[in-house]
């Protein structure tokens, strides 16, 4: 008997979309799921829109709560989950009808403990939507070590975000994502790779990945982005515990996401600038002499502009557009 799949969809005051997302996970070819759409406190037709879909089919479990984040409501859609799979659909994303079949059928054959795929399709909002695959036929999948995909995943390899993923619900036994942070992914994902002794990686078309001018990242900058300094300290003291080895990959992963904040802080905020300055400033020569083919140019090219200067590499940045980039 196949094993149930427990798909997690946070849903916060996206009713142009939803109906996309539901739509496309009650039309996969693998059945054996259960649909949880979790309502965050919605102030628009979302809640009322996911209990419609609830009536209709008797996979989908609605819960609805009070708004506390995406963080949150992805561990109340955890803590619900009866599910031996779990995966998450961001709610204004869409996926393949065979999406679910492709990854448990990669999980189970290679008794793996994550499947991935390298990324979703990214599409602007507005523009054309992307068609995804629907061949259950995949020739681009690698089999590795949980330690080498994780290494991947720093490198910007493969995506950081939790969907675009099939996990063992145990992975998360002891894995939450952190209330009221930005940044959650980045904070969390890795943790699920550390308990994992095999993954899988596939390169097909499979997740629809919208890209928002009003998501909470790709807004100006706020002083709630400065968390990603002590995630990034967190990452890279969680890395050293685990593999010293993989630490300049982690110095990578976050220098990025670093980076891409100081970027976003308006020339008025000193105060902010110099934080993140010192950050950059602090750990740019280890992203220099970092020969791993896997790191971003675009890393190393940022830490040599460093030298010339903290305004040089603002406005440097800023003008190769990099403001906004992290996923």
């Amino acid at each position: 008997m196949s094993k149930l799949v427990s798909v997690i969809v946070p849903v916060y005051n996206v009713e142009k979309y939803i109906d996309e997302c539901i739509v496309s996970i009650l039309g996969q070819t693998y059945n054996n799921i259960e649909i949880i759409l979790v309502d965050d406190g919605s102030t628009d037709l979302s809640g009322k829109i996911c209990d419609r879909y609830m009536e209709k089919d008797k996979r989908i479990n609605v819960i609805h709560k009070k708004n506390g984040g995406l963080s949150d409501a992805r561990n109340t859609g955890i803590e619900a989950a009866k599910g031996e799979y779990i995966s998450f659909i961001d709610s204004d994303d869409y996926v393949s009808p065979v999406f679910i079949e492709v990854l448990v059928e990669k999980l189970e054959k290679y008794q793996a403990d994550i499947v991935a795929i390298k990324g979703g399709t990214d599409f602007w909002d507005g523009t054309t939507a992307p068609a995804l695959s629907c061949s259950t036929v995949i020739k681009k999948d690698k089999v590795m070590s949980g330690k080498e995909a994780l290494e991947l995943m720093l490198y910007h390899r493969i995506a950081t975000g939790a969907p675009f993923k099939l996990y063992l619900k145990r992975l998360f036994t002891n894995v939450r994502f952190p209330k009221g942070y930005l940044y959650e992914d980045v904070a969390t994902t890795y943790k699920t790779f550390i308990a994992t002794e095999r993954a899988v990686i596939i390169d097909v078309d499979l997740y629809a990945y919208r890209k928002r001018t009003d998501s909470i990242i790709r807004q100006s900058f706020n002083k709630d982005k400065l968390i990603c300094l002590p995630i990034a300290k967190q990452v890279m003291d969680d890395i050293i515990n685990y593999d010293a080895a993989l630490l300049p990959a982690a110095i990578s992963r976050v220098y990025s996401m670093v980076y891409s904040v100081f970027l976003q802080v308006p020339e008025s905020n000193k105060e902010e600038m110099i934080e993140l300055w010192n950050f950059i400033k602090q750990y740019r020569f280890q992203i220099i002499v970092n020969n791993n083919k896997l790191m971003r140019k675009k890393n190393r090219y940022g830490a040599i502009v460093s030298y010339l200067g903290m305004r040089c590499a603002y406005r440097f940045g800023r003008k190769l557009g990099q403001w906004g980039t992290m996923k």
